[in-house]
Parts: C-alpha cells; structure tokens; sequence
C-alpha cells in the first residue's frame, strides 16, 4: 500500500517539479540523505524502545497522510526520506533478540561447553574471556575465571560457575555495552578446563600479538614498556595505575586505548611524518592506508580495531579528496557502513561515538583553525599539531562530559608536546618488537632511542596531571 501510493504519487506529479528537485539534488546528496536517514531511524530506535509494530504502523501512517493529501512534489521526497528511517528503526530491531535459550538458567550454577570468541584479556591473577556456549552460539557469556589455565581465541572450554544477567552501574549501561556484542550473560568466579586448543588465521594473529608484547617487555623497563604496548597493541593490563590515572588527568588515555580516536589521531601524524619523505598525497594517503591495515593485522584485526581503523581510513580519504562535500560523504558512508553490521554500536560503544566526532572535528575544524593561524610559523610541524589536537579534543568534549562527568584543562598543552613524537615512538616500538623475534639483543638496539621517546612523553604527562585543577569533576 505505502510503495503503491508513492509509485501513483511520482505518477501523477511527473510533469512537475520532481525532475527539477532530483536534477538540484546531487546523487551524492540524496545518497548522503538516505543515509543520515537509515542511521537516524536506528538512533530514534536506540533511545526509545518502540516495538517494531508501532513503528511500522506509525510512520507508515504518516507517509501515507503526506502522500495522501499534499499535492507538493517535495513531499515525495520527505515520505521516501522517513521510510527510510522507518528501514532503520527496523533493522535495529532485526538484531534485537526475542527470547533466550539460557534465561531459565539464571541464577543457578551450570556446567557448559563452549568456544572462546575474542582473545581473553589477562589482568593479575584473573582472566577475562567470552564465551559463545555451543548450545546458544548467539548468546555469549562474559567469564571471569582464574589465569590458570590460560586460554587462547578458538580454544573449546568448559566452564562452571553461576550464570547471571549483566547489571547497569554507575548511570552506566552495562548490560547494552555488553549486547552490542551478543553478550547477554555473565559469569564471576568461573572454573575453566580446556576440551582442546583451537587453530587458525585469527588465533596465528593473537599468538603472534602476545608475543610480540612479550618482545617489548624484555626490551625495555616498566612503566615504558606497558606505554608502548599500550600505544601499538592496546594492551594496558600491566600499566601501573598511578600512571592509568596521570594519562586520565593529562587527558591523553586515547593513547593506549585501540578505538577510532586514537587511530584517528595516529593517522593523521603518520601522515605528517610520511609528508617529510614523500611529495606525492596520494602516495601518503596510500602508503597510510597501508600502515593501518599492518596495524590492523598486529594486533590481531579485532572488531574494534577494524572498527577504529574505518574510521581513521575514512579520515585520509576525506583529507586526500578535499573537496567540501566529500568528506562528510566518506565519514558518513564509513558510519553507515558500520551500523549496517552492527547497528548497536550507535547507542552503546563510545570507542564508535569518539571515532566518528573525532573525524568530523578533524575534517573540518581544523581546516578552519590553521585558516586562522597563517601567521604562525611553522617548525617541525608544531601548528599542526596544535590544530589537529585542538580539533579533535573540541569536537569530543561534549561526549567526554557527558559520558565521564570530568575534564582534563591541560589536555591541550599536553596533547601538543607528546602527539609530534608519537610516529617516531611507533616506529621505534614496531622495529623492537619485530627484532626481538630474531634475537632479545637486537630488539635493544631500537629500544633504547624508544626508551629517550617515551622517558620524555611519561615525564611530561606526570607533570602537568600532578598540577592542581589538571582535572575536574563536573
């Protein structure tokens, strides 16, 4: 009925202005239109929970009323506009669960065989693992379990333990953060045994990640060594928490944290540094393109990474093309694309919500600001740095308040004196580790100029975060 009456409607008005209206519009508009559409139907559907019957029945009606009894071409374009948003709201739904096999199961202890999806995060004397049941795939188990014996992505276990349902804390929605990605239950105090070792591509990927930490602890001294694998792998589990709470303080934590923003900005300075060897933008922009993917592959090519590592692509291609409107396209496709697979993620991973304010404060704040600063001189890039920092932290300020309560004043200054030496401390970091699959002394000889790297960006961090008022609550 819907698709009838706008099929009759585009009949009738035909010999009006409908031609004119998509001859003003661009594709690349109208495709950028129904895109911010699909992905405002799932954020109306991520903030009110309307059955999809409601929704269906609702804007339905709406378009039909529009088409109905308004003899205006445009109104054509507003119905298609909300039916796609309508498609949205729908797809999220698609993704939403109807019924639990393992519900019945909560709050009593259960012996299940399962496999480990992800690649389990060791802290201490625990281990953190997630776990798709073989009698319930789709719904994953977020097990906390003892470090012994460890296990590895793929390997087929057993665990006992309570099964309970993930509860919100703080303002926090734990339980949604967890959903986006299929975990509904969860597990503390588990026992674990091992049925049998997996195999693979992604689990070659982990072992080689491990490893490769591995490499950079024996080449070089605490805390300098968590930073750096917390810089290339993300891997912060063995970073001192007077130091976890200085990056805080100093509003730099988007370092070692492997989501969007930190890749963003990473890519952005990679280019920098890559613009000293190279006069070609297109060779930069390829050749940066390139050292994401290699980053995406080291570190195992986990959801959130390939996620992160979207974003910042998205980013280059923006820069690369720079014409005004195609940025915003590239960025917004890049979303879209994302929401298509996993349309939770726009309302419970703030790693997605930084990557994508990050990148649009990139692509054009900072045109803007380095428009305003032609008078400053340039050396070793620092107006760059300057701008590129202050754009991104202006455009995910709202979010951090909102999402955090607390904001870093020193962040900028910070930002500024430790970003310009972030290639060069990646670079280091990746030589070291890959030498030390040769041989332990060979990755000394690149751990030490890492070492005079980091040394300095630690120092610098610890004293603007101990200033007072370096943070505060709001």
């Amino acid at each position: 009925m819907l698709g009838f009456l706008v099929y009759h409607k585009i009949l009738v008005c035909q010999r009006c202005a409908l031609s004119g209206i998509i001859n003003d519009m661009s594709k690349s508009r109208i495709f950028l239109a129904a895109m911010v559409c699909f992905v405002g139907g799932v954020a109306l559907r991520s903030l009110f929970v309307v059955e999809e019957i409601y929704a269906l029945i609702g804007i339905g009606a709406l378009v039909c009323v529009m088409l109905a009894f308004s003899r205006d071409i445009k109104v054509v374009v507003y119905a298609a506009m909300a039916g796609v948003s309508l498609v949205g709201m729908l797809w999220l739904g698609s993704f939403e669960p109807r019924q639990f096999i393992l519900e019945r199961q909560v709050g009593t202890n259960i012996n299940i065989e399962g496999d480990v999806v992800r690649d389990p995060e060791f802290r201490g004397t625990t281990q953190r693992l997630v776990v798709a049941p073989h009698s319930a795939p789709k719904e994953r188990i977020m097990v906390v379990a003892p470090r012994y014996p460890e296990t590895a992505y793929g390997d087929t276990i057993r665990v006992t333990g309570a099964l309970a349902r993930p509860e919100n804390f703080g303002g926090f929605d734990y339980a949604g953060h967890l959903a986006k990605d299929d975990i509904y239950f969860v597990m503390q105090y588990a026992d674990v045994a091992i049925v049998h070792e997996g195999s693979g591509i992604q689990r070659g990927l982990f072992a080689f990640k491990k490893r490769f930490k591995e490499n950079i602890d024996l080449a070089m001294p605490s805390p300098h060594a968590s930073f750096v694998n917390g810089i290339l792998l993300g891997d912060t589990a063995d970073m001192p928490k007077e130091l976890t709470d200085a990056f805080v303080a100093a509003g730099v934590s988007h370092l070692t944290a492997l989501s969007g923003y930190n890749i963003t900005i990473i890519a952005v300075f990679v280019a920098f540094a890559l613009s000293f060897f190279f006069t070609s933008s297109a060779a930069i922009t390829a050749l940066s393109i390139a050292g994401i993917a290699l980053f995406v592959l080291m570190t195992g090519a986990s959801p959130s990474v390939v996620r992160a590592a979207i974003m910042g692509i998205a980013l280059l291609l923006a820069r690369h093309f720079g014409r005004q409107s195609t940025p915003l396209l590239v960025i917004v496709f890049a979303a879209f694309t994302m929401i298509v697979f996993n349309p939770r993620i726009l309302a419970f991973d703030v790693g997605f919500q930084l990557s994508f304010l990050a990148v649009l404060g990139l692509a054009y704040v900072a045109p803007y600001l380095q428009g305003k600063m032609t008078n400053v001189p340039e050396f070793l890039k620092w107006k760059e740095s300057f701008t590129t920092t202050m754009s991104a932290q202006a455009a995910v300020l709202p979010l951090l308040i909102y999402q955090f309560g607390q904001v870093s004043l020193v962040a900028p200054v910070v930002n500024v004196l430790v970003l310009p030496l972030m290639p060069f401390a990646m670079l280091f970091g990746f030589l070291a580790g890959t030498a030390g699959f040769i041989a332990p002394f060979a990755a000394k000889i690149f751990a030490y100029p890492l070492w005079v790297i980091t040394a300095y960006q630690l120092h610098v961090i610890d004293y603007f975060a101990s200033l007072p008022y370096a943070l505060i609550s709001l």
